[in-house]
Formats: structure tokens, sequence, C-alpha cells
């Protein structure tokens, strides 16, 4: 026994004398705080790819609130959401919270929060880290102006097309006004088009720019001399009763045509002539706008070019309520709605709108004035200079008709009047009423060059139009062929407003 006890207190004497083992122990104690080191780096790498992924999806986020001005908070804040969840899928690295969301006025605050696992800081108690990032946008608004250039020819009465184009054409001016009516930096124009274009705004319209003399080319072209000189259609409306000159001019004469040149009083073919239908023989149910007694015999051409009929005492039969109207006026529709900031004005202008028939579509015309109402120049001089830094122009044109010359090809005037008067007086070039219309869709394509030229932005719309002609210039003439719709059906054109006044609300934000 004592012997034992002898032989366990040596080996005792050997294992405390030993240091060979102290190493080991004392190595492997110092790697616990290198292997907590090592997986920290590792976690603390797996965070910031958490933290720039939810960047990412927060700027996503923050890019779509910020254009999409026609939201009301809880929209935008669903919007938001949706652009998060689309840019950090469930499936990415990290459990994400919900986004946070406010707006103050022009600040729109966003937060998110991702908790990460985390692999070996769990040894140290540390299961997980939380990240978290912040955005805040300030929406800062440009200029904008746009003009809204619509068919209002007699076409768009079938198929409910006026209806549909004024619900269009209403949230357009909903989603760029939003609950503004009067806002500082934004103004809309509506350009009705037949075949003449009123310009006898409420407010804006000077008689300095109307060639009340008849100095013009082409005016009073369609009558007698009067004393050896052309009567002014001023003068004729005077003579006629229950007749007033409504607003609506003719094309000015080539170059001007599709030109933005000032109206001058000392050049007679940059002022702008009074549209005037002539009344047509009486004698023949092939004309189409027949008011007044003709008080003489004779010929077709005798017959409308004589001055006797348009006297005080001839007060025939007017009707200037659309969409078939006889008179003068025939087929001259409301006025033009110039640059303005008021919502309910634009809007009221739209719900006006009506079809007007007879004489057919010049897209040409309605173009030119969409350009001159933006235009910082007269006639309009609302608008601000093209090259203003701090306003953006747009330009939207919606037809639903090839550019036409009608209906009267059976008669001594090849056409109905037009704002380039009769086809047979060849203002284009020809008589053939067809040959005409292909020269407007020529002059169609020089007024986009024209108007692009200025820094103009042109959305275009063929509106159930099946002309590849027609088409082909449309897409020519838009900023770009992403701008050009195709003969959007009744049901997409709302769509199609409503991505041209995102795409407009766009153009005004920064952040």
């Amino acid at each position: 026994m004592f012997r034992r006890i002898q032989q366990f207190k040596s080996h005792v004497r050997k294992f405390c004398s030993n240091t060979a083992g102290a190493t080991a122990v004392i190595f492997g104690l110092s790697l616990i705080p290198v292997v907590i080191s090592t997986g920290a780096a590792i976690d603390l790498s797996r965070s910031l790819v958490v933290r720039a992924r939810l960047s990412q999806a927060l700027d996503a986020a923050g890019l779509a609130v910020g254009g999409a001005m026609e939201l009301n908070e809880q929209e935008l804040e669903e919007l938001a959401q949706h652009f998060f969840n689309a840019n950090y899928p469930e499936s990415e690295l990290g459990v994400v919270g919900d986004l946070s969301f406010s707006i103050v006025e022009d600040r729109i605050s966003l937060s998110a929060s991702a908790d990460v696992p985390t692999t070996i800081m769990g040894l140290a108690g540390i299961d997980v880290v939380k990240v978290a990032v912040s955005n805040e946008i300030t929406r800062e608004t440009t200029g904008l102006e746009v003009a809204l250039v619509l068919d209002n020819t007699g076409s768009m009465a079938s198929n409910s097309k006026i209806g549909t184009l004024r619900n269009s054409a209403t949230d357009l001016i909903e989603i760029l006004f939003g609950d503004d009516p009067n806002p500082e930096q934004l103004h809309a124009s509506v350009v009705p088009f037949v075949t003449g274009v009123n310009i006898m705004a409420d407010s804006g319209f000077s008689m300095d720019w109307i060639d009340v003399d008849a100095q013009a080319e082409h005016h009073g072209e369609n009558f007698n001399l009067e004393n050896g000189a052309r009567i002014s259609h001023l003068e004729l409306f005077d003579r006629i009763p229950n007749a007033t000159w409504k607003g609506c001019v003719e094309m000015r004469a080539a170059p001007y045509d599709v030109l933005d040149t000032p109206p001058s009083a000392g050049n007679p073919d940059t002022l702008f002539v009074p549209y005037f239908w002539p009344d047509e023989p009486g004698s023949s149910s092939r004309y189409n706008n027949r008011y007044l007694s003709d008080q003489i015999t004779g010929d077709y051409i005798t017959r409308q070019m004589s001055l006797n009929k348009y006297n005080l005492s001839n007060s025939g039969s007017i009707d200037e309520n659309p969409s078939s109207t006889r008179g003068p006026n025939m087929s001259c529709p409301d006025a033009l709605v110039p640059l303005t900031n008021d919502r309910d004005a634009l809007l009221d202008a739209i719900s006006d709108m009506e079809p007007w028939y007879n004489s057919g579509t010049n897209i040409a015309h309605g173009l030119s004035w969409g350009w001159r109402v933006l235009s910082p120049g007269a006639p309009f001089t609302e608008g601000v200079a093209y090259d203003d830094p701090d306003t953006a122009k747009a330009l939207i044109l919606l037809t639903d008709g090839v550019n036409t010359m009608c209906c009267q090809s059976d008669t001594h005037n090849d056409s109905d009047y037009t704002a380039y008067g009769y086809a047979n007086m060849e203002r284009l070039g020809t008589d053939n009423p067809w040959d005409a219309a292909d020269v407007v869709d020529e002059r169609v394509a020089e007024l986009c060059e024209n108007i692009k030229a200025e820094g103009i932005r042109l959305y275009t719309i063929t509106f159930q139009v099946s002309d590849p002609d027609l088409a082909a210039i449309f897409e020519n003439c838009a900023t770009s062929p992403e701008l050009y719709f195709d003969s959007p059906s009744n049901s997409d054109l709302q769509g199609v407003f409503r991505a041209i006044g995102r795409d407009l609300s766009n153009l005004r934000i920064s952040g």
C-alpha cells in the first residue's frame, strides 16, 4: 500500500512539472477570440450586402413615388411598398421588416430594416445583426406647358369616341394638376380642331392678329370684287343679320402656314384671315352649305361669288349648334383655351367638346395652333421662352382620321370650304382634293420637325385609324417612337392618356 502511495505522488510531481501540455491549452484558449473575430468579419460582410440591397430597393421606391405627383399619400405608400418588394424579394438574405413611409410637404421620408442571422457570432451570444437604411427625397417641381391638340371632326361622333376622348383628356388634366386648382408652374392649353381652329379665346385674343382689310394673299378670293378691291370677310359677316364671326381662321399662305412667325400688319400674309364659308348655290342639293337666298340667277359660280345676296334684308337660315351646322361659321368648333393654370377652365373646355360635321380634317391646322399657344411670341404670348431651363414644353396630338378635303368633289368647288379654301382655288398646288390632302400630310410632317426643333416634346395618337401612311407620319412626328400610340381602342385610350400624364409628371420632378 505504501508503495502505491509513493508511485502516485511521483506521477503527480511529473505531471505538474511537465510544461508541454500548457502550450496546447493556451493555444486552444487563444483560438476562441480569433474564431469569433473571423466569424464577426463574415457576418459583417453579410450585413453589408444586405445593407446595399436594402439601399437599392429603397432608392427604387423613392424614385417611383418621387415622380408620381398624381397619387394621394396612401397610394404613394402602396406604390413605394410595391417597388420596394419588387427590388427586395423574400428570397434575398435577411428578414425584412415593414417599410416606413411619411410625406411632409415636398419631402418624402423612407426607411427599412432587416434582421441578418449570424453564423459564428452566435458563439458569443449574438444571433442577429439588425441593418437599417433611410432615404429622404425632396420633390422639386419644374415648370411645364402642355398643349392638347384634339380632333373634334364629325367622325368623332361614332363609336363613342368623343366621350372617350373627353374622359381620357380629363384624366390627364387631373393627373397633372392633382388637388391644386391653380399650380404656379403648370399651364395647359386645349386646342380643338376640325378643318378650322377657333382662336377667339376668352383671354389673350387680339384683333391685331387679324387681316381686317383683306390684304392677305387669299382673303376674299371666293367673291366678286367690290369697287375694284377684295371684300373683307368681316364686312360680309356684318351684312348678314343673324351671323357674327365666331373666331375660326384660315391657314396662312405658304410658307407661313407651317411657321411660328408673329402676325404683323407690315406683312399682311402673316396675319390671319377670318374663316367665312360662302353661301353656296341654292339651286343644287349637291352643295352642303346653302343658307341665303341667291337673289340672282345664273350658273353655279356666278351664284356663289355674287355679293348681292349679302345684305341686311337677306337673313337666311343659319344654324350654329353642333354637330350639323349651316352658315358662314359652318364646322367652326369651340374656341381654344390658351395656356392657363386654371384647372377648372381646362376641364370645362374638355367637357364641352363636340363633333362637328362637314369640311373634313385638317391636322396641320390644329398642329400649327398647338405650336402657337406654346410659343413665347405672338399671337398668344403666355408661353415662356423656348430656352427657359426651368420649363418643359409638350404637345399631345390626336386624330381619328386622315387629312381630307371633302365632301363636294362633284361640284365646281371640288371640295367643301376648308382652312385652305376650296380645292379648286389650288392653294395646295392642285384642284384634286385627294392630291391636296397628300400635300396637307406633307405640311404636318414639316410642322412636326419645326416644333421638335424648338425642344417641344411631341406625343402623337392615331385613334382607331387604319392608315399606314398616316401612322408613319405620326410615328415620325413623335419625339421618339415610344411616344407614338397606334390606334388605341376606346378602352385603351384612357390608359394612353394616363401614361402620358405620368410621363409629363416625371418631367417636372427632380429629387
